[in-house]
């Protein structure tokens, strides 16, 4: 099995498992892990798009040297999630807490 084809088994599989375990109790964990989670089901979810287009395009285009195809078919939904997770974690840190758990945390 090529590296591509475990790539793109584990962008459809093993990404989404990790996401619902990441899921789990989400309300509890913190604003980091928070945006993390969330800024990884976005990407993945957008990776998705150009990676089924991606592999919807007949074969008799594809070229010898087609990386971009490769690219957006094998690999693109396995590094955009931790490349989303790693974006919402920066942006939620910098972010002010939600209003209610500013007013939870005053009681």
């Amino acid at each position: 099995m090529t590296p591509g084809r475990v790539a793109l088994l584990l962008g459809l599989f093993a990404v989404p498992a990790v996401l619902l375990w990441a899921g789990h109790r989400l309300r509890r964990r913190s604003a980091g892990w928070r945006g993390a989670f969330w800024g990884a089901v976005l990407a993945h979810t957008l990776a998705s798009l150009p990676a089924m287009a991606a592999a919807m395009w007949p074969p008799v285009e594809w070229g010898a040297g087609d990386r971009w195809r490769g690219l957006a078919g094998f690999w693109l939904m396995l590094l955009a999630a931790p490349a989303g997770a790693a974006l919402g974690y920066l942006r939620a840190r910098r972010a002010p807490p939600p209003a209610f758990q500013r007013t939870t945390r005053q009681r």
